[in-house]
Parts: C-alpha cells; structure tokens; sequence
C-alpha cells in the first residue's frame, strides 16, 4: 500500500491525481471524479488539519482510503438528493457523495481515534 500526506488545500488535488495515477498506471475518468469529489468534500466541508491517502492497486482492483481528522462524517449514511424536476431548480452541488455512491464498487466507513477513514473499492478493468 502507498500513501500520501495532504494539506487540506485545493492546490494539493493536482498532486492527489498524479499519484493516483502513478499508482494505477492508467489513466480512469470515474476514478478521477470520486477522488475530485471526496477530496474537495474534505476540503470544503470537514475542517480537516491534514488529509491521508492510502492507494492498493491489484489488478482490476483499486482500493483508495482517505483519513481525515476533521468532523465525524460517514456520507455513506447521506440520504441520497432528490432530483429537480426541471433543469430551472437544479442547483450547484450537492450530488458528489451520490456520484461516489454510484461509481463505487464498495465504500466503508469508519470514525476512529478522532479520524474518518473512507475506504473506496472500484474495479477498474
């Protein structure tokens, strides 16, 4: 397993990607979007001091941990949004987790010693 240590900062993304790439050794557009989305979840919503990424890659599974020390969150137990009924009330936001959600293969979720431990799991073929 290979990780890395983040500053919860939007500029630390780009670093985020390339080494998921390096790691994954190709490159994989809904790997590229939950990583976006968790990590700028993190950022935006968690008050995270640092922000930890674990990546395992075993053909054709890619296994990616995000630790955070921010506020207990577990978006596994997010309700899902309603969609609008017209383009008119779509908003900005708030449909990451469920993009997660969907993309995923399987995601767990675990609040420990003061950390989130997100686990992502997506067969990446």
């Amino acid at each position: 397993m290979n990780s890395i240590s983040l500053q919860p900062e939007l500029l630390e993304l780009q670093r985020l990607n390339k080494f998921i790439l390096n790691n994954l050794k190709k490159e994989n557009l809904k790997v590229d979007l939950i990583v976006e989305e968790v990590f700028v979840n993190i950022l935006n919503h968690s008050n995270a001091d640092f922000v930890k990424v674990n990546v395992e890659f075993e053909e054709p599974t890619l296994t990616i941990e995000f630790i955070d020390n921010g506020i207990e969150f577990n978006p596994i137990l997010k309700e899902n949004p309603k969609p609008p009924a017209t383009i008119e009330e779509t908003t900005v936001g708030g449909l990451g987790i469920l993009l997660t959600k969907k993309m995923a293969d399987e995601l767990d979720y675990k609040y420990v010693n003061g950390e989130n431990h997100l686990k992502i799991i997506k067969n990446v073929e």
